[in-house]
């Protein structure tokens, strides 16, 4: 005991303050606070929004949706150009392998498309804003998959085509044509 003094204490100090997972507990609950804060005034200001200006958020949902739907019309517009004349269907088949599937014979493809060759429906460049609307099209891309398109104009011919993958912006990697269907 002589060589103790109240200077050099014996045993440790005890530690003050939050331990280490309590700090890590608040910060997840802050930042938890904050996204959930962010969705709440995201949909507050939306629904106000398309309180004042209805149609202005119509439109600008279906600019957003046609950003998605823009590559796979024009490819889906290309195909249609080329199933409306017989150099075209030609083209079509010996790019396609796929259709020999359907098709055995190159001949066997041309007689039937000359059946619908004249009722194929004339697509402008630029898909319609009203075309989700009006359900003349349905675009279905399975992630990873095949991407069906669907076009049906009311009173006219049903236009379906199924692509090996999705078509994305900028991409210009040729796809293949699983099946083909004009009824």
């Amino acid at each position: 005991m002589a060589d103790s003094n109240w200077d050099s204490p014996s045993s440790p100090s005890p530690k003050t303050g939050m331990p280490l997972w309590g700090k890590i507990l608040i910060g997840c609950g802050v930042a938890v606070l904050l996204a959930l804060g962010s969705c709440v005034a995201g949909v507050a200001y939306l629904s106000h929004k398309a309180k004042q200006d209805p149609e202005g958020v119509k439109r600008w949902a279906m600019g957003f949706a046609m950003d998605f739907i823009r590559p796979e019309w024009d490819e889906f517009r290309g195909t249609i150009e080329q199933l409306r004349t017989e150099e075209g269907c030609k083209a079509l088949y010996s790019a396609q392998p796929a259709l020999a599937k359907q098709w055995s014979t190159l001949d066997e493809f041309l007689k039937e498309a000359a059946e619908w060759r004249d009722q194929l429906p004339e697509l402008p460049a630029e898909p319609p804003a009203d075309l989700l609307e009006k359900n003349e099209l349905s675009l279905n891309n399975q992630f990873g998959g095949e991407t069906r398109i669907v076009f049906h104009k009311k009173g006219g011919v049903r236009v379906e085509l199924v692509w090996d993958r999705a078509r994305k912006k900028g991409d210009s990697k040729p796809r293949r044509l699983l099946h083909l269907e004009v009824s």
